[in-house]
């Protein structure tokens, strides 16, 4: 064979051998080798942009998008009896997981809340709900305080009575959730008799008792017999001569995340100086005004409205019917009581031991001193305890 025919020959093969890598390896369109495996480049590409995940955690969820659903909600101030017209309502858009969306209490129609009668007092700009219209006229005399629908279901209102001390320094507003601290003072007491320890006892003179004379001896604070080791002798032992016992106290939290739902006395929106307020008040600037105007030097936070109130001496408290009941025994037993402030979306569930004098000692917050042989003089209960004067220094 010639040698330029065996060079031709050469060409053809290789160039047969690039078609065949062309066709069968390399795809026109860029693809690979990979086309021709079971799923090809779509598998191979979903697995390569998908996102490595931790080993030993779950596969990341994504978050589901907020969906809104139509809301009838009013465009004014409709007073408790009044009919509702088309002009006072409009059509907006809420989350669904507005509470008054997911408890399904809301109107989607303007047909379905125009010509019914509005049982309590509407706001602008708020949802109209169904407890809101009445059934008929005479339903709502039957409603009473608007109070209720403030108070969530399984729950129940109560009244308690603060100062500037147990009502955190009148600093509560509607909405806060507060917890009670309550202290108490306890004593020993006879289960039979009921009553506080020591017992008083007269002790039998037996001789006298035998001959027929008076045989009880003196009344005495029942005691506890000791030998006395100098006297060889047994003696009774009791407390001092018109001693009471000294009550030991104790502290502890009681109920949580007790909501705030008014503060002071409880006016109805329909009243004539919440009407005032409403005309008046459009907003909390004109509101502010409209307070310094009726000389009240400060104000608190209500739904949709700010009241004057200095010093309150109530709040109206949203809580369960059992921590209701325990306030209201700790109320009447005359148990000294104190509300403290949460932070601001604080739910969380404390668990705390009880506060006495022995377990400051044990816990070591307090060492108690050692007995000396030095005192001072006056005695620590003679000294006059610091305080500030009356009246300032002229």
């Amino acid at each position: 064979m010639r040698p330029r025919t065996f060079i031709l020959l050469i060409l053809v093969l290789l160039a047969a051998a690039a078609l065949a890598i062309y066709f069968l390896v390399i795809r026109p369109d860029g693809g690979t080798v990979d086309a021709i495996l079971p799923g090809g480049d779509s598998e191979a590409a979903e697995v390569s942009e998908s996102p490595q995940a931790e080993p030993g955690l779950p596969t990341p969820t994504p978050t589901p998008a907020v969906q809104y659903e139509s809301v009838v909600v009013a465009i004014a101030n409709i007073p408790v009896g009044d009919r509702i017209r088309s002009d006072l309502i409009t059509v907006e858009s809420r989350p669904n997981t507005n509470v008054a969306v997911v408890a399904g209490v809301t109107f989607s129609d303007e047909e379905a809340v125009v010509g019914q009668i509005a049982k309590t007092a509407i706001s602008r700009g708020q949802e109209i709900l169904r407890p809101m219209i009445a059934l008929n006229p005479s339903d709502i005399t039957a409603l009473g305080s608007d109070l209720s629908l403030y108070v969530d279901q399984g729950k129940v209102a109560v009244a308690f009575p603060i100062d500037e001390f147990s009502g955190a320094a009148y600093s509560v507003r509607p909405g806060d959730l507060v917890d009670a601290f309550m202290s108490l003072t306890t004593v020993d007491m006879d289960q039979e008799f009921q009553t506080d320890l020591p017992n008083v006892a007269q002790r039998v003179n037996e001789t006298a008792f035998s001959q027929g004379q008076a045989f009880l001896f003196p009344p005495t604070a029942q005691g506890r017999l000791e030998l006395i080791p100098n006297l060889n002798t047994v003696a009774l032992i009791g407390p001092g001569e018109g001693k009471d016992p000294i009550p030991r106290r104790v502290t502890q939290l009681t109920m949580q995340q007790m909501e705030v739902i008014w503060v002071g006395s409880w006016r109805n929106p329909d009243s004539s100086m919440e009407q005032e307020w409403r005309s008046n008040a459009v907003n909390a600037t004109d509101v502010v005004a409209v307070a310094e105007e009726q000389g009240a030097n400060a104000l608190v936070a209500i739904p949709g409205l700010l009241r004057p109130e200095r010093n309150p001496d109530l709040l109206i408290l949203s809580l369960t019917s059992q921590d209701a009941l325990a306030l209201k025994w700790a109320l009447e037993t005359g148990i000294n009581i104190d509300l403290v402030l949460r932070s601001q979306g604080d739910s969380t569930v404390f668990v705390t031991s009880s506060v006495s004098l022995p377990q400051v000692f044990e816990q070591g917050v307090v060492v108690p001193p050692e007995p000396a042989d030095i005192g001072l003089h006056p005695q620590i209960d003679q000294v006059p305890v610091p305080s500030v004067p009356a009246a300032p220094p002229g």
